[in-house]
């Protein structure tokens, strides 16, 4: 029988050694894994994060049975060639959302510091709510915001949203929403496609001076609209994702308060849990006891739930999670050439700090 061979990312932390019992582990670049490198080595498992796409051209005629990828979202994984090729399929839904509903909290801070205005009563429109939403809502919702809510596929599906919310099309969300701010997965076909939802057609709707948050997938909204809508508007941005990383659009990033590369999600928090959940998902696939101790899974020191004061709420962020110093760091590489920048912007995602969440 040939043993396992694991190809584990080598931006999760912690897995290797976890699991590293279960078989020979071999660390590998996100950016650069080829189906050769697979086949060569006879990789059995394969670990990978959102910078691996995984489709037939990766994993054709290799022994890979498992893929698992560390992170919430699937658009870079061919799911349905993993299914009908049987190889087991692991995700971590959900291990992110509180570190990506943190950045929207304190990208609406730092909006609201910046027109010297307290967010009670303020209009919050969501898109999508799933888990990164629903934790968005939470917490405007304890501020006393206003919850404007839209996600086609629950609504259709009879979905119950919590009293406090009010059900939209996207086109009136952002004409009544001060802060528009979207969770959803980048969806190219099927009955609810993602790709472009907020386009020319709904940004014309937004508010003049609104606040704009995209910390989901990069192609969900029509950056050159985005561009246009910002100058004639005035509007507000904070942009995590972009639409053809790592070869980003530096006049988007420079018109950005927050601009960042790809970093909401990536509090220790976040990471420990993909960690967690793809060890667990691991064993039950292989019957091999991963070696949980190896998990420094370190939980922060959170503020209370009562805890609504806006400044409070803005330094804590602020000092735990630094998102500004990241927009600094980030928009200063406007100045190299286009393929040192698209390096230099894995290379801040690589070398990501600790940084730990502050609520729950």
């Amino acid at each position: 029988m040939n043993p396992e061979v694991l190809f584990i990312d080598q931006n999760i932390p912690y897995l290797a050694d976890a699991l590293a019992n279960c078989g020979r582990v071999v660390r590998f670049d996100g950016r650069t894994l080829t189906n050769n490198q697979l086949a060569h080595e006879h990789c059995t498992s394969l670990f990978v994060r959102s910078v691996t796409k995984v489709n037939p051209s990766s994993v054709q005629n290799t022994p890979v049975r498992f893929v698992g990828t560390a992170t919430a979202g699937t658009d870079h994984i061919d799911i349905d060639y993993l299914n009908t090729s049987g190889i087991h399929f692991a995700s971590a839904p959900g291990s992110n959302a509180n570190a990506v509903a943190e950045y929207v909290l304190f990208a609406i801070l730092e909006w609201a510091k910046r027109m010297d205005c307290p967010l009670k009563g303020k209009s919050v429109g969501i898109i999508g709510y799933g888990n990164v939403g629903k934790l968005v809502a939470k917490y405007c919702n304890r501020l006393g915001m206003k919850i404007l809510m839209n996600d086609p596929p629950l609504y259709d599906n009879g979905f119950q949203f919590p009293e406090w919310t009010s059900y939209l099309s996207i086109e009136d969300l952002c004409a009544q929403s001060d802060i528009v701010t979207n969770h959803v997965p980048l969806e190219i076909n099927g009955n609810y496609p993602t790709q472009g939802i907020l386009g020319s057609r709904e940004l014309d709707e937004v508010k003049p001076g609104a606040l704009i948050v995209h910390a989901s997938r990069g192609g969900v909204i029509d950056e050159k609209a985005l561009i246009e809508a910002s100058e004639r508007k005035q509007l507000v941005l904070a942009i995590d994702v972009w639409s053809k990383e790592p070869f980003i659009d530096f006049q988007l990033a420079a018109k950005a308060i927050i601009a960042t590369p790809h970093i909401a999600g990536y509090s220790w928090n976040a990471k420990c849990n993909g960690t967690m959940m793809m060890a667990k998902q691991f064993e039950e696939f292989s019957g091999c006891s991963p070696d949980y101790a190896c998990i420094n899974y370190i939980h922060s020191d959170f503020l209370s739930d009562e805890c609504v004061d806006e400044t409070t709420l803005y330094q804590s962020l602020a000092e735990r999670r630094q998102f500004l110093n990241d927009t600094n760091e980030f928009q200063q590489l406007h100045s190299l050439p286009i393929l040192k920048r698209a390096a230099e912007f894995d290379r801040l995602r690589k070398q990501y700090p600790q940084r730990f969440e502050s609520l729950r």
